[in-house]
């Protein structure tokens, strides 16, 4: 009989990933803080998302950096460093992208369905790494993967609600294509960073004796 274990150089390996990991979430942490200390002295809030005006097209690539006030950037930002840890340590080989894109399209569809408002903050694009980690740990067919995914959905599992129009104030167009947009990555990058598995082999041959007899 076979039972499939990781590969014991490919296990190095990906324990080896997760300093860096480590190191890149605080990274993308001191960036989206910075922004906002910056916002403090600059009119940096303005640059946000604004549905289907020419200026709100600046927020592709700025929504996720530009915060309101102190509790919307603390909220935001341990939920967004796990995310971003957790992806860049199981997933360095698509991480970039998924962070790119999942910020990108997730303004994009903002930009296009959205209310008319300035949407900002980083919930969207945590939303799109939360869906993509979940679903990618099942897809993938991973122990460790779904052991995440797991994890993710108990600490933030109640952020499901986020998705649906509720709270005056929250961007739940953000929430909800952000979602989306994980789920859309996730099987467009489902056969990138598989886990290599090799197979143990019992000799079915072997007797087995019970301690009680």
């Amino acid at each position: 009989m076979k039972i499939p274990h990781l590969d014991p150089d490919y296990a190095r390996q990906r324990r080896k990933q997760w300093p860096r990991a480590f190191r890149i979430g605080l990274f993308f942490l001191a960036v989206v803080w910075l922004c906002f200390l910056l916002a403090q002295v600059l009119p940096l809030t303005q640059f946000g998302t604004k549905p289907r005006t020419l200026e709100g097209l600046l927020g592709l690539l700025t929504m996720p950096f530009i915060h309101s006030g102190w509790p919307h950037l603390i909220d935001n930002s341990l939920p967004l460093f796990l995310a971003t840890v957790a992806l860049f340590g199981n997933y360095p080989k698509v991480a970039t992208r998924v962070m790119v894109w999942g910020a990108i399209l997730t303004a994009a569809l903002v930009w296009l369905f959205g209310r008319h408002v300035n949407h900002i903050g980083s919930s969207g694009l945590f939303y799109a790494v939360l869906s993509y980690l979940f679903v990618s740990g099942f897809l993938k067919k991973d122990i460790q993967s779904i052991g995440i995914s797991i994890a993710i959905a108990f600490m933030y599992g109640y952020m499901i609600w986020g998705i649906f129009p509720g709270k005056e104030g929250i961007s739940w167009e953000s929430h909800m294509f952000g979602f989306l947009v994980g789920v859309f990555l996730a099987y467009n990058t489902k056969d990138i960073d598989r886990p290599v598995l090799k197979d143990w082999r019992l000799d079915e041959g072997i007797d087995y004796y019970d301690d009680n007899h």
